[in-house]
C-alpha cells in the first residue's frame, strides 16, 4: 500500500515520464510564457530556468536572444527539450545549455540575473525544508539584486470540494501516439490541508469505446502554498519579495485567484 511520502515523490515523477504528451496536453498553455518573456526583457540574462521540462519556456527565451541554463531531473523531459534544441540554428544553440539536476541541490559557477520556476513547479517541494533548500540554492544563483520569478496553482474552492472517491473530467483523447484515451482523474486534500493529491487516470480503448489493455494512473502532487507561508519561505531564505499578481495579465494579487505569481529578489 503506497503511504504518503510514496505519493509525493512519485508526484514529481510520474506526471513527466511521458514528454510528448506533456507538450501535447499543454500546448496551449502559452499565457505564462509571454509573462516571463516580458520578465526577462525587463531584467535581462542570463537565465535559470528550473524545472524546464521539455523546454516551453526555454526555447522562447532563447530565441529571445537570452543565454539559458535550464535544470530539470526528468531524463524523458531533457531528452525532449535537447532535441528541440538541436532544431535551432548554431548561435541559438550556443545560447541553451541543459542540466540535470535536483532542485534542492543545485549550484553553478557563474550567477544568473534571472531565475525562474514556471508552471507550478515549486510545488512539487512537499515539506518546510525541501522547499527552503530550494530556495537557498536559488539565492546563492542569483547576482545581488537579481530575480526569482514563479508561479503556484491555487484550486478553488469549488475544486476542493469535490468528492475524492469519484472521477471527474472524463475526456476521450487520441494520444499522439495515435492511442485512443480515456482521461479521468480524482483530486483530495492532505489532512493537513498542506498537500493536493491529483490522479490522473489513461485508459486505453478501440474505436469502439471498450477498453483495450491497462489502465495507467499517474499521481500528481502539490504543495499549497498560500501568500503567509510564501512570504515566510522566502524571508528564511533570504530572498526579498517584491511584488505578487494574480493572473499572468498583470492583474492584482487576489486570494481567489487559481495563479498565484511571485517575484522576489537577492538582496
Amino acid at each position: 500500500m503506497a503511504t504518503p511520502r510514496d505519493d509525493e515523490k512519485a508526484g514529481a515523477i510520474e506526471p513527466f515520464e511521458d514528454a510528448v504528451l506533456y507538450d501535447w496536453e499543454y500546448r496551449r498553455r502559452r499565457s505564462d510564457v509571454r509573462f516571463y518573456r516580458t520578465l526577462a526583457d525587463e531584467r535581462g540574462g542570463p537565465v535559470l530556468d528550473l524545472a524546464c521540462g521539455t523546454g516551453r519556456l526555454l526555447l522562447p527565451l532563447v530565441r529571445d536572444g537570452h543565454v539559458v541554463v535550464g535544470l530539470d531531473q526528468s531524463p524523458p523531459m531533457l531528452a525532449r527539450a535537447a532535441a528541440r534544441i538541436r532544431r535551432l540554428a548554431a548561435p541559438a544553440r550556443a545560447r541553451a545549455l541543459l542540466v540535470r539536476g535536483d532542485l534542492r541541490a543545485f549550484n553553478f559557477r557563474r550567477p544568473f540575473a534571472l531565475a525562474v520556476c514556471a508552471f507550478h513547479s515549486i510545488q512539487h517541494l512537499i515539506s518546510d525544508d525541501d522547499l527552503t533548500q530550494f530556495l537557498r540554492a536559488v539565492r546563492r544563483s542569483l547576482i545581488p539584486g537579481g530575480w526569482f520569478a514563479f508561479d503556484l496553482f491555487a484550486p478553488e474552492k469549488r475544486f476542493l470540494a469535490r468528492a475524492s472517491d469519484r472521477r471527474w473530467d472524463r475526456t476521450v483523447f487520441r494520444h499522439p501516439g495515435g492511442e485512443r484515451l480515456v482521461y479521468t482523474m480524482t483530486s483530495r486534500l492532505s489532512p493537513d490541508g498542506k498537500t493536493l493529491l491529483m490522479t490522473m487516470y489513461y485508459q486505453p480503448i478501440d474505436a469502439r469505446g471498450r477498453r483495450r489493455g491497462a489502465e495507467r494512473v499517474v499521481r500528481l502532487c502539490h504543495r499549497q502554498l498560500p501568500p503567509a507561508a510564501v512570504h515566510r519561505l522566502l524571508k528564511r531564505a533570504g530572498l526579498q519579495p517584491l511584488f505578487a499578481w494574480g493572473g499572468f495579465d498583470g492583474a492584482a494579487a487576489d486570494p481567489a485567484s487559481e495563479q498565484h505569481i511571485y517575484l522576489a529578489r537577492r538582496p
